[in-house]
């Protein structure tokens, strides 16, 4: 996936606007790259109380898979500021 998919689908995630299947896909797409700015992107999402529980699973399974990928764990305050969106609907992998 090269940056300008990256950076499109970045854009489709954040967007309050747009479809939530689009939102859903974009964040189950995301899983694919190692870019920073969508793994902060997807962390964002995920502990959004705003944002509909489809997407923030997606979004934290996504997350799951890059962390498993790349065996770069989220830090103590990214754990933190996802577990209360978390809730029992998805885990984030940590290598282990």
């Amino acid at each position: 996936m090269d940056a300008q998919q990256v950076e499109a689908l970045i854009t489709v995630l954040l967007d309050r606007g747009a479809d939530i299947g689009a939102r859903d896909d974009a964040a189950m797409d995301l899983y694919a790259t190692d870019d920073e700015q969508a793994r902060q992107a997807l962390l964002t999402v995920a502990i959004d109380s705003e944002t509909p529980e489809m997407v923030q699973a997606s979004a934290g399974e996504s997350l799951g898979q890059i962390v498993a990928r790349t065996g770069r764990a989220l830090s103590e305050e990214e754990r933190t500021s996802l577990a209360p969106a978390a809730g029992s609907e998805y885990e984030v992998v940590q290598p282990g």
